[in-house]
């Protein structure tokens, strides 16, 4: 006698899901926790070893320390059997810490810088990060890629490489996957182009100052940026100072961005909704962190974030003395740390064959989308 068992509608698979996520008991996320905060202290050590690639001859570290805690979780992930057990750990430190990261990171910014630089600059590089932007979704389209994917490298191209890519994966709500391949994509063509730079500025004989400027405007990450202007050959001290400006004007627009990116992600969300009776309110229309990191940068423009100096006495435990205490360069700190642990859960949440199954297009994606940074950066530097 056959069955006459009917499968369970996706409501009632839903229902039974959460039934039994109430009744089974949960894993305890301090393993996966630990496990994170280890990956971090690893990375960072990695991140500061004196020696090529880690450090280069000026002193300055051009892989982050983000990549490399992103790239041991997904080594751990694939070599140490018991690593996908983690995953309540990995989760706490994405979902609930990745967020409080972001916000910290706003007292690293200052938006005075915007007032420091040339109108043509400040103009040009508005116009060429919205540019990309429009450049990175419409490529993503063509190349058939998530248009998540598409923002995230178009946003660590056009602003601060992988502190952008995980600024914008938050608002954008993308998957693991998605957000390994773009920071991998945005470190490697970040460090070609810190290569590349010097050589092309000296091959075409391109000014100090100009030269600065085009790379402040196209590389990606700031420790990239000021490597290769300290590089150029001619005058490395004019060149590495208006490289570092430049870049700060595009870091200090990651927060408006962000804001914005957020904003349109919501607006999809609410447009899709509507379809299924599920509207979204206005009053999620940007994510709470954004706001907070947005003010928090405001109140480091105001210098509402104080450096204190402490008077220890003789009789102090720590020894006498008058330690300065920068609590904007604390938070901001703190908030690397953070967003760097948070990587390295994306990193042990990670699956090696989802990654290498997306192929080359994202790679080539990145690749156009930089070489036209770099041309836009050269004409606006000129």
């Amino acid at each position: 006698m056959k069955s006459t068992t009917s499968p369970l509608s996706r409501g009632e698979r839903a229902f039974e899901s959460r039934l039994l996520g109430k009744m089974l008991p949960a894993s305890s996320p301090w393993p996966g926790i630990a496990v994170c905060v280890i990956l971090t202290v690893v990375a960072y050590s990695l991140h500061a070893l004196p020696f090529p690639p880690l450090t280069t001859s000026d002193g300055r570290h051009p892989i982050s320390a983000v990549l490399l805690a992103v790239l041991l979780g997904m080594l751990l992930r694939h070599l140490v059997p018991g690593a996908a057990r983690l995953k309540t750990g990995l989760t706490v430190v994405v979902k609930r810490w990745l967020p409080v990261g972001i916000v910290l990171l706003g007292a690293g910014l200052d938006f005075k810088h915007l007032l420091t630089v040339t109108g043509t600059v400040l103009v040009g590089a508005a116009l060429m990060i919205a540019l990309t932007l429009l450049l990175a979704l419409w490529l993503a389209r063509r190349f058939d890629l998530p248009e998540k994917m598409g923002l995230m490298i178009g946003m660590g191209t056009a602003i601060c490489g992988s502190s952008a890519v995980v600024a914008s994966a938050a608002v954008l709500e993308a998957d693991d996957e998605e957000v390994t391949y773009s920071i991998g994509i945005i470190n490697l063509l970040g460090v070609l182009a810190m290569l590349a730079f010097p050589l092309v500025g000296n091959l075409l004989s391109v000014p100090a100052e100009a030269y600065g400027a085009w790379c402040g405007l196209s590389i990606h990450a700031t420790p990239q940026v000021i490597a290769a202007g300290f590089a150029h050959a001619q005058d490395g001290q004019l060149a590495g100072e208006t490289a570092t400006l430049v870049k700060l004007v595009r870091v200090a627009m990651l927060g408006p961005c962000v804001f914005l990116l957020g904003a349109w992600q919501a607006r999809r969300q609410r447009r899709d909704a509507t379809y299924v009776g599920r509207p979204v309110g206005y009053a999620r229309l940007v994510p709470w962190f954004v706001i907070l990191f947005v003010g928090l940068a405001l109140a480091r423009t105001l210098g509402l974030l104080p450096e204190v100096t402490l008077h220890l006495p003789e009789s102090s435990l720590l020894g006498s003395g008058e330690p300065r205490l920068d609590l904007a360069a604390l938070l901001s700190q703190a908030g690397k740390w953070i967003m760097t642990c948070a990587l390295a859960a994306v990193g042990l949440s990670t699956q090696l064959g989802s990654v290498l199954q997306r192929g080359s297009r994202p790679v080539i994606h990145g690749v156009l989308i930089a070489v036209a940074v770099a041309v836009m950066g050269i004409a606006i530097a000129s």
